[in-house]
């Protein structure tokens, strides 16, 4: 049996190897103004964009209409405004 050796009892967060692409990709890229800036859910009423956001994803995917995925948005969309209700 060979021995792993420098790496034996490394985690991949310790082993260079393993860094998170994705995470450099995100350093490299330059963003519009606009997104870079953090936005208060708190002041968000998300009754109200509820229906573009539910369209604008139908649009996205192809005129396919998909519950799970705008569920999935609203969910994300509240758990962001309920840690800031936390926060404060």
């Amino acid at each position: 049996m060979t021995d792993a050796g420098f790496f034996r009892g490394t985690s991949t967060e310790q082993d260079n190897r393993f860094s998170d692409k994705e995470k450099k990709l995100l350093k490299t890229i330059k963003f519009a103004e606009n997104v870079t800036k953090k936005v208060d859910m708190s002041k968000v009423k998300l009754e109200t964009i509820k229906p573009w956001i539910t369209t604008k994803i139908t649009e996205l995917m192809g005129g396919i209409e998909d519950d799970v995925l705008v569920e999935y948005v609203f969910n994300q969309l509240e758990a962001d405004k309920a840690e800031i209700a936390i926060t404060y």
